[in-house]
């Protein structure tokens, strides 16, 4: 069996704020560093054969601050969905039903990442996971909301809501 668990990023000041990020390069809160030193309890039970994130610093600082001294693998793949004009909005400022209909796939914000292309980066990057580690490999996956939504709707896992909280992870395994 091989398994890579997906864990969203600690607490950014666009989370505290209400506010979309997207691919705005934003690091983790004071707050959120504190609870991710507090996940080191969740974790210190795996042994992990590798450990991925995104390009931002939101992902990275949340590795930093749970697994000191390890090495991460930047995968671009895992990047948060771009949302164009909505970076940096108020989530109350965007209509509410347009909001919806994003979440649902069913809505892009203007000047924002189709979700075809998400999908398609994201599942690359999950699929090469796959092929190239080991048997019995557990690997861990620092991300954004968007992306774990995403990875939710193209494997079908129906046992977790789709919104994550600061992190919150799951799992997707694969038979050997």
């Amino acid at each position: 069996m091989k398994e890579i668990i997906f864990l969203r990023h600690a607490e950014t000041r666009m989370n505290e704020q209400g506010r979309f990020c997207g691919k705005i390069d934003i690091g983790i809160t004071e707050k959120g560093r504190i609870q991710a030193k507090k996940m080191r309890e969740t974790f210190k039970e795996y042994s992990f054969d590798a450990m991925y994130c995104s390009d931002l610093k939101r992902t990275k600082e949340t590795l930093e601050a749970i697994f000191s001294n390890q090495e991460f693998i930047e995968e671009k793949g895992f990047t948060e969905i771009g949302l164009g004009d909505w970076e940096g909005l108020k989530k109350e400022a965007v209509d509410q039903k347009l909001r919806e209909a994003f979440q649902n796939g069913k809505y892009v914000p203007p000047h924002g990442e189709k979700h075809e292309t998400v999908e398609k980066r994201i599942k690359k990057s999950i699929e090469r996971i796959f092929a190239t580690c080991p048997d019995n490999s557990l690997i861990l996956v620092c991300t954004s909301n968007g992306v774990m939504r995403t990875i939710k709707k193209i494997y079908d896992i129906k046992n977790e809501k789709m919104m994550s909280d600061n992190l919150e992870y799951f799992s997707l395994k694969r038979e050997v």
